[in-house]
């Protein structure tokens, strides 16, 4: 289901906020309202936003809208142009692969980097998003599981101190979203999501570098052959 901007307490039913404690500025519920009609599909590729309706909807000033915009234009997930206003971004299916590729690549590296160097204190926080995430699925909260997911790799990444790389893994996770579930076709369950991550969790925790590495592989080219079918692309290609 879509979420107003003033009902975001439902977070609360999940036990721990997928958002950062510093992004409580409103400009940062108006992004993550948009944040969330574009990675489920509400808003489609080339549809224009207007920042009059939104500031109305999310009954906020235009300044703040246009703060939010600001930000959705770094994430990639609109275009602004002077004077045309401002649309959603499109993806196509040969920068999609890239993306993926880009993301494998990163937690591959940081799952040698890290493998049974993982503290107790990050254990426990994985399985505190992992539990979290398992019960948005099952409430068919998609894109809160889809942020609690997001937060989740982060998280697990954060341990190989690769700081600069940080922005990058975050965009290709959320850009994955946006092809894997703008265009969900299978119901979202949190049982097989606990099975996928408890995986992930366990090697990096307690196997080898390549048995971490493999792991992190084989999650993203699952998500890959599972979700990435050629008619996604077509229209998510503005």
């Amino acid at each position: 289901m879509l979420h107003t901007i003033s009902d975001r307490s439902l977070i609360s039913r999940f036990g721990i906020s997928p958002w950062s404690s510093s992004s409580n500025r409103k400009s940062d519920a108006v992004y993550h309202y948009l944040e969330e009609q574009i990675i489920v599909g509400a808003l489609k590729p080339g549809e224009a936003i207007a920042e009059q309706q939104v500031a109305d909807a999310c009954d906020c000033a235009q300044g703040t809208v246009r703060e939010a915009m600001l930000k959705l234009q770094q994430s990639g997930l609109v275009v602004r142009h002077d004077y045309k206003g401002t649309r959603v971004a499109g993806i196509s299916r040969a920068e999609a692969v890239e993306i993926v590729k880009i993301r494998m690549q990163l937690e591959e590296q940081a799952g040698r980097m890290i493998a049974s160097n993982i503290s107790s204190e990050t254990r426990d926080r994985l399985f505190e998003i992992l539990d979290a995430m398992c019960q948005a699925a099952d409430a068919n909260e998609v894109f809160l599981c889809s942020a609690y997911d997001r937060l989740f790799h982060a998280t697990l990444f954060s341990q190989a101190n690769l700081r600069g790389l940080e922005p990058i893994l975050e965009r290709c996770a959320l850009h994955m979203h946006r092809v894997t579930l703008s265009h969900r076709d299978i119901p979202l369950c949190g049982t097989d999501i606990h099975e996928k991550h408890i995986t992930i969790i366990e090697t990096h925790c307690n196997g080898t570098p390549e048995e971490a590495a493999n792991a992190a592989r084989g999650h993203v080219s699952f998500l890959f052959d599972r979700w990435m079918s050629e008619h996604t692309f077509l229209s998510l290609s503005v």
